[in-house]
């Protein structure tokens, strides 16, 4: 039997009366690309925090590839390769895209100490940056200031960023927020790409119900810290619960 990527145990969070997370039951299996959807207050980025390591749980179990993770800090978990990005852009401003990727990659290999050095002799650590960058269409844009991208762009090099670490699993927060519709259209291919290479299984928090609805092999319905929904999108989009509760729509007899 295949062991899944991750595995969630009756997670538990509150913030005093308020539950955001109701003994939460989850697992995610290896390559399909999940979208977790629902109301401000469901629960959404408090699951993610708690999965991430930057939220303590009440009570419960995380197991990442069959290990309990419940209690590690957030760079053990990333060494063993489950990584997040956040809503606003999380980048270095003043290093060049190049740059950018070269810290986490040579960060990767133990080699942190020659950041700033001549990658004259780190020919490898440099065709990875390389690819990289080819990898989330930035291949152009090596030597151009992080600060001077569009925003689309910056959070392209964000994504690039955390696949530099070489994640098994990466959960990408509000991935197109603050974008126009072109750079959103870029970005969601980039990430559909990225997703059918199949080296990185892809979870987004995400509020747009087109971008949910276009993307994801699985869509997962939180409403306050319970999943009330979790199938394909068209299972999604036919539930009678998550209507009701979430997408507005008139449910009728």
């Amino acid at each position: 039997m295949t062991t899944p990527l991750l595995e969630i145990k009756s997670l538990h969070k509150a913030f005093g009366r308020v539950v955001t997370a109701n003994g939460i039951n989850l697992t995610l299996e290896r390559g399909a690309l999940t979208s977790i959807i629902g109301p401000n207050g469901a629960g959404k980025s408090t699951l993610i925090n708690m999965l991430s390591g930057s939220l303590q749980v009440d009570s419960g179990e995380i197991l990442f590839q069959g290990k309990d993770i419940t209690d590690l800090p957030i760079h053990k978990r990333v060494r063993l390769g489950l990584c997040r990005s956040f809503q606003v852009v999380n980048v270095f401003p003043e290093l060049t895209v190049f740059n950018n990727i070269q810290i986490p990659v040579l960060a990767v290999r133990k080699r942190a100490t020659r950041l700033f050095r001549s990658l004259s002799r780190e020919k490898d650590a440099h065709d990875e940056v390389g690819q990289v960058l080819d990898r989330v269409g930035l291949e152009s844009k090596g030597h151009v200031l992080a600060n001077a991208l569009s925003h689309g762009d910056q959070r392209l090099l964000e994504v690039g960023i955390a696949l530099a670490v070489r994640p098994k699993l990466l959960f990408l927060d509000e991935p197109t927020a603050g974008m126009n519709p072109v750079e959103r259209v870029t970005v969601l291919q980039n990430i559909k790409r990225l997703s059918a290479e199949g080296k990185t299984t892809f979870v987004i928090v995400e509020h747009d119900m087109d971008i949910v609805f276009s993307l994801s092999d699985r869509v997962i319905v939180l409403h306050h810290g319970d999943i009330i929904g979790d199938g394909t999108t068209d299972e999604i989009q036919n539930s009678r619960r998550v209507k009701e509760v979430y997408l507005g729509e008139e449910v009728m007899e």
